[in-house]
């Protein structure tokens, strides 16, 4: 068994990630099968998740959040790094250690009707991790479904039915009661609401809150919806091509974002007052996502960083580092001071500027 990685004496942290590694090997040829790269999906990415607490992971589409996420629970091998889970590495376990770590740690999916088997009925779905981990006489473990479903809204009825039979939000609802029947202390939940309508959405989010009063829960939300991570998160990272380029607390980081990458995205979120909507100023991002098999050289985010300097930006590899003044905030970016103190400003170009206010009275 790996040797447990120590944490910081006086924080309680349910779950530590070092260095984390999930490299997809690139194969070639018809005969000889060999490699010839890796796909770097996940690539040195470390974080700390305080019990009880939740951790709001965001980012593009092909940044490496669903494999990060993936990778913690073991459903994707890990190439490299440590995933700590209460003080116990789980990344060196196997065999029956693994099953039993599993049971602390459970995944809510982004799809429900690809996650739940169609042709199991909700009861057999339900009580299914429960024979694996919690034997139980027959009648016991349906009680316990049926008192599962009932905490997420659901009622009992829903049990002798399938899951092609339920709406998109009451699919998601079954596969969280699903993921908290073995009463987990982690949760990740995978993109749980975007595959459902605005107003479902605030349901799923709500019912995930009241959860993890009521439980005590962890959680890991991975989403791209900055609201959405905004209203649940009480830490944020923001991925980029596999790696974690700022992390800050929830209302530190929408006050004021210090990562080039993250200002963008920021800038991109709409605003309800039109008032404000048309006098603040758009980031513009040139090119498209750099393939993850061959990352630009020093920062990974020069070739589209509206700041890039011609110094140090693609040549030295910045450090996910805490900036002064700012606490609990790690910033991967050679300029953060001087981008928030405004000494360097983004390429004209790339910025959309506000539209003038109509000087015509009412």
């Amino acid at each position: 068994m790996v040797e447990p990685v120590d944490t910081e004496p006086g924080r309680d942290d349910l779950l530590v990630v070092e260095n984390l590694q999930v490299h997809f090997p690139i194969r070639k040829g018809l005969v000889f099968d060999r490699t010839v790269g890796h796909v770097k999906a996940v690539d040195g990415v470390s974080l700390r998740v305080p019990r009880g607490s939740t951790y709001g992971l965001v980012g593009e589409s092909g940044c490496g959040k669903s494999t990060f996420g993936r990778a913690v629970l073991r459903l994707e091998e890990p190439t490299g790094g440590t995933v700590t889970l209460d003080g116990e590495s789980v990344t060196g376990l196997k065999g029956e250690n693994l099953r039993q770590a599993r049971r602390r740690m459970q995944m809510v999916f982004q799809d429900p009707l690809a996650s739940l088997d169609p042709r199991q009925s909700v009861q057999s779905l339900m009580i299914e991790p429960l024979r694996v981990h919690q034997p139980a006489p027959h009648e016991q473990l349906v009680a316990r479904a049926a008192e599962m479903l009932e905490l997420v809204g659901m009622p009992r009825s829903a049990l002798a039915k399938y899951p092609h039979e339920f709406s998109g939000g009451q699919r998601q609802r079954i596969g969280i009661a699903r993921a908290m029947i073995l009463n987990p202390e982690l949760v990740i939940a995978d993109e749980p609401v975007s595959a459902l309508d605005v107003s479902v959405q605030a349901q799923v989010i709500n019912l995930l809150e009241k959860l993890q009063h009521e439980f005590g829960l962890t959680y890991i939300v991975i989403a791209h919806d900055l609201a959405v991570v905004r209203h649940i998160s009480d830490v944020v990272g923001v991925m980029y091509l596999g790696r974690l380029v700022e992390e800050a607390p929830s209302d530190a980081l929408y006050a004021q974002a210090l990562h080039p990458y993250t200002i963008a995205l920021m800038s991109a979120i709409p605003i309800p007052d039109p008032e404000v909507e048309d006098r603040r100023e758009r980031i513009l991002l040139r090119g498209d996502l750099p393939s993850p098999a061959n990352p630009p050289s020093g920062c990974r985010f020069n070739t589209r960083c509206p700041y890039r300097q011609p110094t140090r930006c693609d040549t030295d590899e910045p450090e996910l580092r805490e900036i002064e003044g700012h606490a609990g905030r790690r910033v991967a970016c050679h300029w953060a001071e001087q981008i928030l103190t405004g000494e360097v400003q983004p390429a004209d170009a790339l910025v959309v500027e506000a539209v003038a206010a109509d000087p015509t009275p009412a």
